[in-house]
């Protein structure tokens, strides 16, 4: 189902999993078990049918550029794109900038950057949704597809235990966050100093309350396994 003008307006930014509601990642989710077997029978898609999507890249990909560029174009979209090294953004000019230049032209940004703060300052000068692609803080889309395949293999989300064993890195951030939304209890062992970002576990936190899941840190291996 292609989307409206006015729907497209309406449309968030998602630089991180908590700025998502339960009831939000769960419609996300929703859409993810409509649109995968749509695509596996090459289905022609029109959700993002007269759109553009910039893919702003300061690191180099393989999975997530071409992730990204296929699933537009499967979606009935259009691809653009952006190594920042090839833009003006190289030669020191302001992202604020390079933001409202990029707005003006695209329906969609995503953003592949090596801080968070560069992804902030896309969504509030370029004027269009900007999807968080990697940052420092967090990788919000590799945890909604690895929540999507834990649920295709469990049936459920909910009441699930998860251990993560690894450091506190941005795929662990947005993993607490993650969970915490969906009612998963999970485990996070990371080496001593190299634990999460102390932001994103109080925000994992305020959601279990409401949730009903436990989220914790520790740093042995096996008492989370």
């Amino acid at each position: 189902m292609s989307t409206t003008p006015a729907e497209r307006g309406k449309a968030k930014s998602l630089l991180s999993l908590g700025d998502l509601s339960s009831s939000e990642l769960g419609a996300i989710l929703a859409g993810m078990k409509r649109l995968k077997p749509a695509i596996e029978r090459r289905e022609e898609l029109t959700d993002l049918k007269g759109m553009t999507v910039g893919l702003f890249f300061e690191k180099p990909s393989t999975r997530t550029r071409t992730s990204f560029e296929v699933a537009t174009v499967r979606l009935g979209g259009f691809p653009v794109y952006l190594a920042a090294d090839q833009l003006q953004a190289s030669r020191s000019e302001p992202m604020k900038d390079t933001a409202r230049i990029l707005g003006s032209y695209l329906d969609v940004l995503v953003g592949r950057v090596f801080r968070h703060d560069t992804l902030e300052q896309m969504a509030t000068f370029s004027g269009v949704p900007v999807v968080n692609g990697l940052s420092d803080l967090e990788h919000p889309t590799q945890v909604i597809s690895d929540l999507f395949t834990i649920e295709e293999a469990k049936g459920k989300l909910r009441g699930l235990d998860l251990a993560y064993i690894g450091d506190g890195n941005n795929v662990c951030n947005s993993l607490l966050l993650g969970a915490s939304l969906v009612g998963m209890d999970m485990v996070a062992a990371c080496p001593p100093a190299y634990g999460p970002d102390p932001r994103a576990l109080r925000r994992a936190k305020e959601i279990a309350r409401r949730s009903g899941a436990k989220v914790r840190v520790v740093s042995d291996p096996k008492e989370a396994a």
